[in-house]
């Protein structure tokens, strides 16, 4: 019965964002369930903030009455997407973390002691519980950070009518399928042949396997600014237009809404995103400005305004900028990504990141990524806490935020040089995409 909850919540989510893209159906469903998961989100931060409990019909009603507009205004737009070996490859390696994930034999600590533990609470309060998240001994559980993930958690278990964790581990699943769904699209619109391109998708899936069941990702939220980045590659990787802005929108404030990390990748995203449209436009489109920002506002206003009300944000976080923690830095990163660690190197493929920033087509989605990447760094360079067990303890999991965006832009620069395949046997055959 969990399982079904978990299932609703997501149709109704996916149904809620109808209208956002006409991108291939498997991304298109990606970006649909992100703007519905915005739109859920700011749903329960009205609700907190107006005093409304959540129940069944408060989630249902509305994310019906969503879906109803959206499909009023969505537009048809279907795709013979071609499969190939590396379909396959990735279908086995989502369908074998999918069946470790319902068994909590890869669940992180995390769903413990932070996201699980706050949607179980939310999910018996029927609601955002400030008071108990201000409690000075609930420092642990960061209390400061968004709260989508706990949402997800909470909603479900309240249309299933219980709290199971088994069936919270399928979104984990469901963040999975969609990246390697956007990343599939991703390199069909950049036009990588056959068999780079199913090269590239079957490294995705089974680099972000091996890390997720090794590592025990399953009820983790650091799939959700990693689908966040992702997703916002196939509108990074052609020229900004309407639709685009919309889906690095969505995407951003998906992200904000995900992580405390969230929040600068969704502000980088939106940046750069708009930054193409003043250097293509010569002048700073304002509709354009409002589509890419306007969501990321409202989650991070409603964020903040609940955090710092309530005293939850936590001091630690942040702190002086020190240069002489660069030895702690460096030592810590080289112990991570050593070949033992679960990516086995994998991590290495950061270095890249400038490599990716000289060819035109993946310099935005290159610049967005290293922003980010600088970003952790700064934090390891400033954080009030241990640096080296800070970045021993964390560095890994925020690798997952970049890799697979790495990966697919790392297969899009190789597709700039490959040769051109061999001509098919039929129309079309000889230039397909991912699914070639």
């Amino acid at each position: 019965m969990s399982h079904l909850g978990v299932a609703l919540l997501m149709v109704l989510l996916v149904l809620a964002g109808w209208g956002i893209s006409t991108a291939g159906r498997l991304h298109r469903w990606t970006l649909q369930f992100m703007t519905g998961a915005v739109i859920f989100h700011l749903l329960l931060a009205s609700f907190d903030f107006l005093g409304i409990r959540w129940s069944r019909a408060a989630l249902v009603l509305p994310l019906a009455l969503a879906a109803v507009l959206g499909f009023r205004r969505r537009q048809r737009a279907e795709r013979t997407e071609r499969t190939g070996w590396g379909d396959g490859a990735a279908l086995f390696a989502l369908t074998a973390f999918g069946l470790f994930a319902p068994t909590l034999w890869v669940t992180t600590p995390d769903f413990v002691y932070h996201w699980g533990i706050k949607g179980h609470r939310f999910f018996l309060a029927r609601g955002v519980d400030y008071e108990w998240l201000a409690r000075d001994w609930n420092w642990v559980l960061h209390p400061d950070y968004p709260n989508l993930l706990p949402e997800l958690f909470a909603g479900s278990a309240l249309l299933a009518g219980r709290f199971e964790a088994p069936s919270m581990m399928l979104w984990a699943v469901l963040f999975f399928a969609m990246t390697i769904a956007s990343g599939r699209e991703a390199l069909r619109q950049a036009g990588v042949h056959g068999p780079l391109a199913q090269m590239g998708l079957a490294v995705l899936a089974f680099s972000l396997a091996g890390f997720a069941i090794g590592q025990r990702m399953a009820g983790a939220a650091d799939w959700m600014p990693a689908l966040a980045l992702v997703a916002s590659l196939p509108a990074l990787l052609r020229p900004p237009d309407r639709e685009g802005d919309l889906e690095v929108g969505f995407a951003a404030a998906f992200a904000a809404a995900s992580k405390i990390e969230g929040m600068p990748l969704a502000v980088f995203l939106a940046g750069v995103q708009l930054l193409r449209r003043v250097l293509g436009e010569r002048r700073i489109n304002p509709v354009a400005a409002l589509r890419l920002a306007l969501p990321t506002a409202a989650v991070a206003i409603l964020w903040a305004a609940r955090t710092f009300v309530h005293g939850l944000y936590q001091k630690f976080n942040t702190g002086a900028f020190d240069p002489g923690r660069a030895p702690e830095v460096l030592r810590g990163l080289a112990e991570v990504s050593a070949w033992k660690e679960s990516w086995h190197g994998l991590t290495l493929l950061l270095l890249l990141l400038p490599l990716l920033l000289l060819p035109r087509r993946t310099r935005p989605a290159a610049a967005v990524a290293t922003l980010q990447l600088l970003f952790y760094l700064w934090i390891y360079f400033s954080a009030a806490v241990d640096t080296e067990y800070q970045v021993i303890s964390s560095f890994q999991r925020l690798a997952m935020h970049l890799i697979p965006a790495v990966v697919v832009l790392g297969t899009v620069a190789l597709g700039e040089k490959a040769p051109p395949p061999l001509p098919g046997r039929g129309d079309g055959e000889a230039g397909e995409g991912a699914g070639g």
